[in-house]
This record gives C-alpha cells, sequence and structure tokens, in this order.
C-alpha cells in the first residue's frame, strides 16, 4: 500500500523483505480457517484472545483516510479500486478494497493481519513492527475503519439505520448493546449485537448468511429483504468504528448560489448603477470551468446560480466599472455550504500621481568583465481610494513611470505577484518619450504594484549611475557584492554592513525619504576582482530573488520604524488577481509564439499557479 519504486528491482527486494513472514501468514490464514463458523446467533465472543490483538479503541475512520491517501492510493487509487499510477507495476494486481465483492468477503481480523505482515504474492510490504515506516496497531485498525467508510455509500448507511431503528433497537438498543425498553422480554445472552470480537472476526457475508438463516427467522416476527439486510449489516458495522462520508467530497454541489454586494470604495457607498458582473470557476491546475455572465442590479447586488458541479472549484466574480475589470477574492462551495458570498469592491479612476509613493526601491549590482548589470524592485502604494490610471487619465498611455540611466542595455521589466518568487515578464510596460511606464491601473492599497527592472551599464574601474525617481520614496536599499569595488557614499548613503546572500559577502547601504523626482546617484570606484560573482550566477534564474528578499530583510534592520509589508500580499487586490490572470495568458501565447523557452515557462508558470493555489487555499479558510 506505501508507493513502491517502478523499478522491478526494488518490487523484487520488498518481496525478499516480505518472506520472512510468510510461515506466519500461512499459519495464521490456516488457523482462521479451522475456526471460523460463527456457531450461532450473535455469539459473546468478549473473552477470546485473538492472537493478532483487538482494537483496544473504536477505530477512527478519518485518521484512517489520511493514511491510505498517504500511503496506499499510488497502487490501490484514491478510492480503493486498484488504479493507483504504480498498480501496473506490482506482480500482482492490489486489492480493489473499497469494492462491494471484496467488503462483503473481507473478515476485519485478516485484513489487520494482512496490514501486519503484508502480502508476499502482491509485491505489499509489511506496515507492522518489522516495517522500516511502520502503522502502530491503532492506525492499522483506523485503515480497516476508513476501508469500510470508503467502500460504504451514505445511502446504505442511512438506510441500514432506518431499518435497524425500526425493527431491531427496541430490543437491541440504540448502540446493539442488547439495553432496548423491550430487551427484558427476552434472555440477554443473544441481545448484545455490538461486541468487537464478533464484528472483527466476521466478514459482512458471513453475518448475512447467518441472519437470514432459521435462527433468525425464528427469533423475529418481521422480514427484511436481502437489499435491506445488508444495509442493516452495513450500519450495525458503525458500532464497531467511526463512519465517515468518505466521498462527501466528491460529491457535485447539486445547487449552489452565488451573490454578493459591489462597493464603491472611492464613494464608501454601495454601487448603484446597473453593470454586467462575470462569474468564473477555476479548478486548482488552473483551468477555467464555469463562466456564467450576470447583472448587478441598482442595488448594487448580484446572484449567480450553479448546478451539478465539483466541490473543488474556486470562484470569483468580476465587475468592470469605468473601464477597468474589478474582482472579488476567491471562494469556494462546499456540499455542506452550497452558498457563498463574493463581495467586489470597485473603485473611481484618478490621474493624479500625488497619491503614488514608493514604498520600497531595492538596487542589486554584480559585475561582468567590463559591464555592471543593475536590478531595482519597486515596491509601489496607492494612499488614495481611487485607482490610479496615469496622469493622462488614459493607463493605456502610461500609470507608473520608470526612469533608466542613458545608455542602458538589455532592459527587461517583471512583475511580481504577492512574493518575490513570483516574477513573470511585464509585457504592459511602455516606451514613453521620457522612460518607460506601466499600464496597468494601480490599485488602492499599500504595495500593490512590484516592478522588477534590469539592465546593464559599461564599467571599467568606476563609474556614476544616476536617474530620476518620479516619486516620494520611503527608501531604498543597495546591495554591491564585495569584490574590489567601493561606494562613494557623498553623506547620502549609510553603511549598514557586509552580509552573507546567495552567491557571497555582499556590501549593504540605504537611505530614506527621497522626494519626488530627486535624483537616485550611485558613484562606484574601482575594478571587480576575478572573484566576483558572475551575472550569471547573480541574476539569472532565482538568485535574484534570493538576493532581492535578503535585501528586503536588511531593509526592515536599518529603517527600523518603517514597516516592510509582507511579501505575500494582505490583502491581495481583486484587480491585480486579474491582472495575474492576465499574465498567465501572456505566458501562454508567448510559450506558444516561441518567444520563452520551455523550461522559464514551465517554472514561471507553476510558481503562478501555486501563488493562485495558495491565495484559494487562504481565502478557504
Amino acid at each position: 500500500m506505501i508507493p513502491l519504486a517502478k523499478s522491478r528491482i526494488l518490487i523484487a527486494l520488498h518481496l525478499i523483505i516480505l518472506m520472512s513472514g510468510l510461515a506466519a501468514l500461512l499459519l495464521h490464514t490456516s488457523e482462521r480457517a479451522a475456526g471460523s463458523g460463527i456457531g450461532g446467533y450473535f455469539q459473546d465472543e468478549s473473552e477470546e484472545n485473538d492472537p493478532l490483538g483487538l482494537p483496544r479503541q473504536i477505530p477512527d475512520s478519518s485518521s484512517g483516510l489520511a493514511i491510505l491517501a498517504q500511503r496506499c492510493s499510488n497502487c490501490h487509487g484514491q478510492f480503493g479500486l486498484e488504479d493507483g499510477e504504480l498498480a501496473a507495476d506490482l506482480p500482482n494486481p492490489p486489492a480493489a478494497y473499497a469494492s462491494l465483492e471484496f467488503l462483503r468477503s473481507a473478515v476485519p481480523a485478516d485484513l489487520y493481519l494482512t496490514l501486519t505482515e503484508g502480502r508476499i504474492d502482491g509485491g505489499m510490504p509489511p506496515f507492522g513492527p518489522t516495517s522500516s515506516n511502520p502503522l502502530s496497531e491503532d492506525q492499522r485498525w483506523n485503515v480497516i475503519a476508513a476501508i469500510y467508510s470508503l467502500g460504504t455509500p451514505l445511502e446504505s448507511i442511512e438506510r441500514g439505520r432506518q431499518n435497524y431503528e425500526a425493527k431491531c433497537a427496541e430490543c437491541h438498543g440504540a448502540q446493539g448493546r442488547g439495553d432496548g425498553p423491550g430487551s427484558g422480554n427476552f434472555e440477554n445472552s443473544g441481545l448484545d449485537i455490538s461486541t468487537v470480537p464478533y464484528w472483527s472476526n466476521n466478514s459482512n457475508e458471513m453475518i448475512f448468511y447467518d441472519l437470514s438463516g432459521p435462527d433468525f427467522e425464528g427469533a423475529h416476527d418481521f422480514e427484511l429483504n436481502d437489499d435491506g439486510l445488508w444495509a442493516a449489516i452495513d450500519y450495525m458495522r458503525t458500532f464497531n468504528y467511526t463512519y465517515v462520508d468518505a466521498l462527501a467530497s466528491f460529491r457535485p454541489i447539486e445547487d449552489g448560489r452565488i451573490n454578493g454586494q459591489v462597493h464603491n470604495g472611492s464613494f464608501d457607498q454601495a454601487l448603484t448603477s446597473e453593470t454586467a458582473a462575470t462569474l468564473r470557476g477555476f479548478t486548482r491546475e488552473f483551468q477555467l470551468s464555469v463562466e456564467l455572465t450576470g447583472t448587478v442590479r441598482i442595488d448594487g447586488k448580484f446572484d449567480f446560480e450553479v448546478a451539478d458541479v465539483p466541490q473543488d472549484l474556486f470562484y470569483r466574480v468580476s465587475v468592470n466599472h469605468g473601464g477597468i475589470d474589478f474582482s472579488s477574492d476567491f471562494g469556494q462551495l462546499s456540499f455542506d455550504n452550497p452558498r457563498l458570498d463574493l463581495p467586489v469592491t470597485v473603485y473611481e479612476k484618478t490621474a493624479d500621481s500625488g497619491a503614488i509613493s514608493i514604498e520600497q526601491l531595492h538596487v542589486i549590482l554584480d559585475f561582468g568583465q567590463d559591464f555592471i548589470n543593475i536590478s531595482e524592485f519597486y515596491v509601489v502604494s496607492n494612499n488614495e481610494a481611487a485607482v490610479f490610471v496615469g496622469e493622462s487619465g488614459q493607463a493605456s498611455r502610461g500609470t507608473f513611470q520608470m526612469s533608466i540611466p542613458p545608455g542602458a542595455q538589455n532592459v527587461s521589466f517583471q512583475r511580481g505577484f504577492g512574493s518575490v518568487d513570483s516574477l513573470i515578464p511585464a509585457r504592459e510596460v511602455i516606451e514613453t518619450g521620457s522612460g518607460w511606464a506601466d499600464t496597468f491601473p494601480v490599485q488602492p492599497g499599500s504595495g500593490t504594484l512590484n516592478l522588477l527592472v534590469q539592465f546593464t551599464l559599461p564599467y571599467e574601474d568606476g563609474t556614476s549611475i544616476s536617474h530620476l525617481i518620479h516619486y516620494p520614496t520611503s527608501a531604498v536599499n543597495l546591495v554591491i557584492p564585495e569584490a574590489g569595488v567601493d561606494l562613494v557614499t557623498n553623506g547620502d548613503w549609510t553603511d549598514t554592513g557586509v552580509q552573507i546572500m546567495g552567491a557571497g559577502s555582499m556590501a549593504t547601504y540605504g537611505q530614506i525619504a527621497l522626494p519626488a523626482n530627486d535624483e537616485l546617484t550611485i558613484t562606484l570606484v574601482g575594478a571587480p576582482s576575478s572573484a566576483a560573482p558572475t551575472p550569471a550566477s547573480l541574476i539569472s534564474g532565482n538568485n535574484t530573488e534570493i538576493l532581492v528578499g535578503a535585501a528586503i530583510a536588511l531593509a526592515v534592520l536599518f529603517i527600523g520604524a518603517v514597516v516592510i509589508r509582507q511579501w505575500r500580499m494582505t490583502p491581495i487586490l481583486a484587480a491585480d488577481r486579474q491582472s495575474l490572470i492576465k499574465e498567465i495568458a501572456y505566458l501562454d501565447e508567448a510559450f506558444k509564439a516561441g518567444e520563452i523557452g520551455q523550461e522559464n515557462y514551465q517554472r514561471d508558470r507553476e510558481g503562478l499557479k501555486a501563488d493562485l493555489v495558495a491565495i484559494w487555499s487562504d481565502e478557504a479558510n
């Protein structure tokens, strides 16, 4: 049941390990076959000493299901139907332990033995004391309880309960202990049908044939058809384990409703204009599964109905207001709670650049043989309750402005979503007459825009790097490899010490409170030594992200009173999520067009999907 390696050699090693338990397995099987007779209607076997050890407490299906998923599903399948991904590599097919045929003939004590000692013929390792990763006795019984839960439909349990309560509980009691109100009319020897030894040592099939025999019929004045009796047995077995509806999370939601209120955050009131709303449902693999269009009414409310949809979808509602898409948080429906409230906040537009500030600017340098690479990571905030669409009033003509030193080459832009390990090409950045500008509207809130700008400049024995910063900046953090190049501070920079980051020792500096439209100047002297980290080791791949993250940590030490926001945005605003979704689409298009290699494409897309899943999980919790 534990995931086995696909190699036939490893399977053979498992079989060699299991050989030591063969004799005991065969011996116990023969002993049980010789002494398995029931011998009477619900005999009290509570004093029998089963050599395997009976459950010491009621086995718990919930705990067992977690073990099945972790250690058994690769071979037996997610639903216990012998269709796991490794099933084809086993010497014999694994047991379909959730099938009707298997569960009716299974004896729990034999299942316990199989779990303890393994099965040689099937390549299943032991989970008992001889295992290198054993399950405790209680855990093994929990697994058996989970097998019964997985293979027993809730409908059978409910039908069995109704049959039992109508025809059996009067004498046998609510839990089968022989303490029902009518029990005084009979001898108590046969009334307790809850004994652990009986249910542990007999299969449902054995019990069915016992209860359908003449002894049963002669002692009762009612009849149950075969289906009713099978259901009653399914229910009575739950007297000895905690049943859970194992398939509940896989049932479709028959009638789901998603509603919400659209709030205008600029005016702090409900949206009072009728407009369209779009509901989208995504799988965890970020595949669009549901898309519906509805109407936001004059009172700002909307309603959607979904039918027969999976429970694992994540939903989000989008509303276009003033030509800009705003979205709700993500949420999930469930079988037990098929109602979901997804409010959406929209904002009016503003062209006032005074709302924009730079919380942090992290600058990272590294040196090549005759050039220098510069990476600048901007953390941008919008301090007004309005969406900044650029000073022109049209986001497509530029919103957040950036300048780059004259002569810069290999200029590139990447967008960050929530954390520095989620960087993707920012294809929405355009070149303007005075520099560069993003074209994404900047949402209200702290740190709602994250951009990484990279470029190269010539370098020999020194240089002065200078460019305009368009917005007030709370703090700048500078990281320089310790490789023979020094920073001329000129009283502008504060030395914050040497730190070990990523590729080696880094000198760090900081300055605070740069006014808008001020020049950021970095003056360097000295030639980099051959020991300097190369651009390939510093700038490419994840190392830039490591260094940016380290620079951010240093910023906390330097600024002190300035609170650096966590890199998973809290909250991640709706339009940023919409932008992230667009970036995934752009990434897919670029890959299809051959503009990005497969390795980088898969890495970037998986990073974005992971962020979305994390967001969804946070919201679901």
